[in-house]
């Protein structure tokens, strides 16, 4: 019986850790545009403003990683966020404009400039 339960449990444990995400796919798993850490896809600049005319804060350089989403304009669905595909998280990050974070710095970016880590 003692061997039938040590067999179970890791039987479970090993199921259990097949389930759980890479780090490498953590970011495209997230349950929120929120939790996701973005890649920077072309030369871009973070704004003062979410207004495409407003002051260019910094420049950030195609290939910038760590890029943290605070709030976008218009809101996700996060339901749809949730059980979205990849395609269909790139597809919602085409309309918003989100203010961000990066290395340190905080402003807003056209979203269609950002792809899932």
């Amino acid at each position: 019986m003692i061997s039938t339960r040590k067999a179970l449990a890791a039987t479970l444990l090993m199921m259990g850790s097949l389930a759980l995400p890479s780090v490498a796919d953590a970011g495209k798993g997230a349950q929120s545009p929120y939790d996701t850490l973005y890649v920077v896809m072309t030369d871009t600049y973070l704004r003062a403003a979410p207004e495409e005319a407003s002051a260019r804060k910094f420049p950030l350089a195609k290939g910038t990683e760590g890029v943290m989403m605070r709030w976008c304009r218009n809101e996700f669905s996060f339901r749809d966020w949730a059980y979205g595909s990849l395609s269909q998280r790139r597809k919602m990050l085409q309309s918003r404009v989100c203010e961000v974070q990066v290395d340190g710095k905080v402003g807003f970016v056209d979203a269609k400039f950002l792809d899932l880590m």
